[in-house]
């Protein structure tokens, strides 16, 4: 790929991925570790076109991530316990008061479902992109998606699914 296009990719996902990866670990300063590196091997691993960068370069995040973690367990290290809240994040959207709940109740899901939510409606992901993400079926995505929105409401006082 041209340094133009490598630019541009960079440019145009960075921020994306940043958020993505904040959410994953809880710490601002691995997130970024993690979403450099993942541009690097990206980068160099990438096939096919540019339009499939993007869930390639989610896919090596999280697999940086995952080794994070194995390598902190082995360590005998803890991940942070909250989520920074970006004041940023969602301005435009929700006012900076539902911002907060909403984060704060993101922060109190699994990491799984967590992830499931920030891929499907903060990514765009579909529900085929995220299987292939998570290497299951369609089906599975659309079960675990509708429970990790249940728990959510549930952590942001909405009735018990």
């Amino acid at each position: 790929m041209e340094s133009d296009v490598l630019r541009e990719l960079f440019e145009k996902y960075h921020q994306k991925a940043y958020l993505y990866v904040l959410s994953l670990c809880r710490d601002r300063e691995t997130a970024e570790d993690i979403v450099s590196e993942g541009f690097e091997k990206a980068f160099l691993t990438v096939e096919g076109c540019p339009e499939g960068f993007f869930w390639w370069l989610l896919r090596v995040c999280r697999n940086l991530w995952l080794d994070t973690l194995r390598k902190q367990k082995r360590q005998g290290g803890e991940m942070p316990a909250e989520i920074p809240v970006p004041e940023d994040a969602l301005s435009g959207v929700l006012q900076k008061e539902e911002n907060r709940r909403l984060y704060t109740a993101m922060n109190r899901l699994s990491p799984a479902d967590r992830e499931l939510l920030i891929w499907h409606y903060f990514g765009g992901l579909s529900i085929r992109q995220m299987a292939g993400l998570r290497g299951i079926s369609e089906t599975a995505v659309k079960t675990a998606l509708f429970r990790a929105r249940a728990r959510l409401k549930q952590k942001l006082g909405g009735e018990k699914p």
